[in-house]
């Protein structure tokens, strides 16, 4: 015995422009429209929420000594380099407040790489001052700052990193470029 499910009802006005679009998509679902139009609307709201605000937490100190700092905001651009003395590597994160503002969160850490390429002529006791009062190897540090315009934040970050936040802050886009190919 079947028993009749009441179904919510919507009406959608379709203009005629678009009548062969709504045509179309109900040939691919298999004749099923709404359920072609429910897909859509689900794209729609996710790639809507992208772009929305959400609650970051990023660990701001140096060493093992952390605090943790909390804002409301979107991740929009990130990249690392190599400090000018090539012992450091440094990570750019640039973040969108929910205030407009532009946080950069910076974290620099030993460069490892460069590790292989040094001798290691001090630990035989050749030349032990080659690595004398340099801590470099141990020091990592993480720290935020905030900017209140695009114009504040352009040298206060690499070109081209700055480059990128400037074509992802256009329009208030996501970062992510659709691509129609």
């Amino acid at each position: 015995m079947r028993e009749d499910i009441d179904m919510p009802n919507k009406t959608i006005y379709v203009a005629d422009a678009d009548l062969p679009l709504f045509e179309r998509a109900q040939e691919l679902a298999g004749g099923n429209l709404s359920a072609a139009i429910a897909n859509a609307l689900r794209q729609f709201v996710d790639e809507q929420e992208a772009r929305t605000v959400g609650e970051i937490i990023l660990k701001v100190g140096r060493n093992s000594a952390y605090t943790q700092k909390r804002f409301q905001g979107r991740h929009i651009a990130k990249q690392s380099a190599t400090a000018h003395s090539g012992s450091q590597s440094i990570s750019y994160n640039v973040y969108l407040t929910a205030k407009g503002n532009y946080a950069v969160y910076i974290r620099e850490s030993p460069n490892w790489a460069q590790w292989g390429s040094h001798r290691w002529r001090g630990r035989r006791g050749d030349d032990e001052d080659q690595w004398a009062g340099d801590d470099w190897w141990n020091e990592r540090v993480a720290r935020l700052e905030v900017y209140n315009s695009l114009e504040a934040l352009k040298d206060n970050i690499p070109p081209d990193l700055y480059e990128v936040v400037a074509h992802a802050s256009d329009g208030g886009g996501t970062g992510i470029e659709d691509l129609d190919i």
